[in-house]
């Protein structure tokens, strides 16, 4: 659903392995996507870790709903994109079809 529409965009692995953050929207899904170190038992590795929060109102203004991390590769990226799908079904499940806001309109 995501992947197909013209009007979802999150950037490829190459920014998230440059250290970048994104942050996006979909339809009432806001979300965040960033580089992060992370130290285990293992030692220190990079991951893709993210966060999403339902509505219109910035992320410091909202309730975080759900947070992962994902290897930072290209499968980890393909996870990313699996997990944030699975965000907006579960948005469209407790909320219903979200209506076209603002940044519909501006093709965000």
């Amino acid at each position: 659903m995501l992947r197909d529409n013209e009007k979802f965009y999150l950037p490829n692995l190459h920014h998230f392995q440059n250290d970048n953050t994104f942050y996006g929207s979909f339809r009432g899904l806001r979300f965040r996507v960033k580089s992060e170190q992370v130290e285990d038992a293992d030692g220190k590795r990079w991951t893709i870790a993210t966060l999403c929060w339902y509505g219109d109102y910035c992320l410091e203004e909202s309730e975080v709903v759900a947070e992962a991390r994902f290897p930072m590769s290209e499968d980890g990226y393909e996870q990313v994109l699996d997990w944030l799908e699975e965000q907006y079904r579960a948005m469209l499940e407790q909320s219903g079809p979200a209506p076209q806001s603002n940044d519909e309109s501006l093709g965000v």
